[in-house]
C-alpha cells in the first residue's frame, strides 16, 4: 500500500497550517482531487495528493493564480506537475522548457481570440442599446407631443364650459 501522511504530517511537509491545508483539500475535492479517509474520516494524504496541494500553493504563490483556478488546473488531467521538480537560482527569472512555451503560445492566442470575440460582442450591444435608447427618446418625445396636445384640448373644454357657464339662462335657451 502506498505510503499515507496524516494531516499533522502533511502540515510538517507543505509548511502550512491545519486550516490551511483543510481549506485547500476541500477546494481539490470540490474540484476532484480524491483524498483517502481512515475509519474516523480523518483525511490520509498520498504522495499524489501532497503533490497537488504543493501544485496549487506554487500556483498561488509564485504565479498569483487565483485559489479557485489553480484547483481547477492542478487537478486537470493535463497539468504539468514538472514546473515543481525545476531547479530556480533566481525566482525572479523563471526559464521555460521548450514544451511549455507552444503551451502558452496557444493559450495566449486563446485568450486573445476571446478577447478580441468579446470586444465585437460589446460593441453589437452597444449598438443595440443605442438603437434601443433612440426607440425610447422617440416614444417619449411623441409621448410629451400627445400630453401637450391634449392638455390644450382641456384648456379650449375648459374655456368652453367656462363660457357656457357665464351664460345667462335666457341664452343658454335660445343659443341652441
Amino acid at each position: 500500500m502506498e505510503n499515507v501522511l496524516t494531516p499533522k504530517e502533511a502540515t510538517e511537509q507543505l509548511e502550512v497550517t491545519a486550516e490551511t491545508l483543510k481549506k485547500y483539500s476541500l477546494l481539490l475535492e470540490k474540484n476532484g482531487m480524491k483524498v483517502l479517509r481512515n475509519n474516523r474520516g480523518h483525511r490520509q494524504y498520498s504522495n499524489e495528493n501532497i503533490k497537488v496541494i504543493k501544485a496549487l500553493i506554487y500556483l498561488n504563490k509564485e504565479k498569483s493564480v487565483n485559489l479557485e483556478d489553480a484547483a481547477s488546473m492542478v487537478t486537470s488531467s493535463d497539468f504539468d506537475f514538472t514546473i515543481l521538480d525545476r531547479n530556480i537560482t533566481n525566482p525572479n527569472v523563471i526559464t521555460l522548457s521548450s514544451s511549455v512555451i507552444p503551451l502558452q503560445n496557444e493559450v495566449a492566442a486563446t485568450v486573445l481570440n476571446q478577447i478580441q470575440y468579446l470586444q465585437n460582442e460589446l460593441k453589437v450591444r452597444n449598438k443595440k442599446d443605442d438603437e434601443f435608447q433612440k426607440i425610447v427618446t422617440n416614444r417619449l418625445e411623441e409621448q410629451r407631443n400627445l400630453i401637450i396636445k391634449q392638455e390644450e384640448a382641456l384648456k379650449k373644454l375648459n374655456q368652453q364650459l367656462e363660457a357656457e357657464r357665464k351664460k345667462s339662462f335666457w341664452q343658454k335657451l335660445f343659443s341652441k
